[in-house]
Order: structure tokens, then sequence, then C-alpha cells
């Protein structure tokens, strides 16, 4: 068999008594399917697996109706139809930020921007972050996430709001230049570390700068030039 159509459920049968033998169906691995429903996260995934054919929908626009849904499957649902993918019903996304931001991006896929997302990374770069945060006004559970790299500032703005469960992470910074308030901003937001390797000038008060030396959270600093802001010094 080279070709399928008919509904998810009806498929998904038909895949499960793939054979060569007995009252089996011979499918060949990159068989066409034409789905004449909406098929759920699950279905597709088993649909998807089976084959390495192209992916159709009958009615060619696709409404979603879970209300929790991988990126992976919004993105494969888009990447299968030239249609529109309503995905209006979603409340809650799950997987990577960047599958995650790919949907969000996806001109394919309408109905999105308030959904609660659960990210699977465990190590991400704040950007991205940044990105999804902005994305959707729903709240992102970034609990697997262990380091965050990336510009000081941008880091803080992700503690401030949008995002929860953070607060141990490792951070990896990226600036070259940077207020040492910024730097303790950040030290006071992450019980991890702060590894400021990067960082080849401090600007601030003598008072913030010898913070961010003194403490023990933030790793790395030693040889920095420092421009200080007093007018008047002790």
């Amino acid at each position: 068999v080279t070709s399928l159509t008919g509904t998810s459920a009806e498929l998904i049968t038909l895949i499960g008594n793939e054979g060569e033998a007995g009252n089996k169906v011979n499918l060949d691995g990159d068989f066409t399917v034409t789905i004449s429903d909406t098929p759920t996260d699950s279905q597709l995934a088993v649909i998807d697996a089976a084959t390495t054919g192209s992916i159709t929908y009958d009615s060619g626009a696709v409404t979603v109706t879970e209300t929790s849904v991988t990126a992976s499957y919004l993105n494969t649902l888009d990447g299968n139809t030239s249609g529109t993918v309503n995905a209006s019903a979603v409340t809650t996304i799950t997987g990577t930020v960047a599958a995650v931001n790919t949907a969000y991006a996806s001109s394919g896929i309408s109905g999105l921007g308030n959904e609660a997302v659960t990210i699977s990374d465990t190590t991400i770069a704040v950007a991205v972050l940044d990105t999804l945060n902005d994305n959707t006004t729903g709240t992102i559970n970034a609990a697997t996430v262990a380091t965050i790299t990336g510009a000081a500032a941008t880091i803080n703005t992700q503690y401030a709001g949008g995002v929860s469960n953070l607060g141990n992470e490792a951070i990896t910074l990226s600036d070259t230049t940077l207020a040492a308030s910024v730097l303790n901003t950040l030290n006071g937001n992450t019980s991890g570390t702060v590894n400021a390797a990067s960082v080849t000038t401090l600007t601030g008060t003598a008072a913030a700068a010898n913070t961010a030396f003194d403490t023990a959270g933030v790793s790395n600093l030693g040889n920095e030039a420092v421009t200080i802001s007093d007018t008047s010094l002790a």
C-alpha cells in the first residue's frame, strides 16, 4: 500500500495492523496519508512515525481541539497543510523554546498568544527565552532550566516576571562591559554561580563594584578595568 486516506482513528488501526503475512496490511515506508479529520497530538505522532511520506488534510485548514499540546505537534500540523492551523483552543504548550517560538512565529498558525508554556530545555540562551516571553502573556514554566547564558540585563528581565521556577540557575554572561549594580541584582536573583569571565569593564559606584568583587556568587572577576561614578570617596 502506497497511499492511505481516512480518519485519524482509522489510519492508526491500519498502521497497527501493518505486516507482510497473514491478515495484515503491507505498508510502504513512505506511504502518503490524507487525513479527513484533525488528529490529536498522540495520533499525529503515531501516523508521522509510521511513514516518511507526505501527510495532508482533506479540509486544508485544521482546527485543533485539544487544550494541551506539544509545540512539535503544532509545527507538524503547520508543515502538513497550506491552510491555517487554528490553535485558539490551546491553553498550554510544551516543548523546547526553539520549537515553541517556531509555532508562535508561523503565519500558518492562528489563535496563539496567551498560552501557559512549559519548556524542556536544560541550557538556554536568554535571548531565546526573552522572545518566548514576548510571544505569550501566559506564564513560562522553566523548572528544567539549569543554565542560562547571555546578557545580564536581559536575564534580570526574565527573573522579574513572566517566567516561573527560576532561582537556582548557573549563569554564564556574555557582557564585556557591565554595570556593577546589574551584576549584583543578577547575583541576588539566583543561588547559582554567575560566571563573569567575559566581563572586562565594570562601571558604577565603588561600593557596588566592591560588592561584586567580594561576593562568592560571582566567579571569574579580578582583572577588570573599573570606571567609578562616585563624585567623592572615603
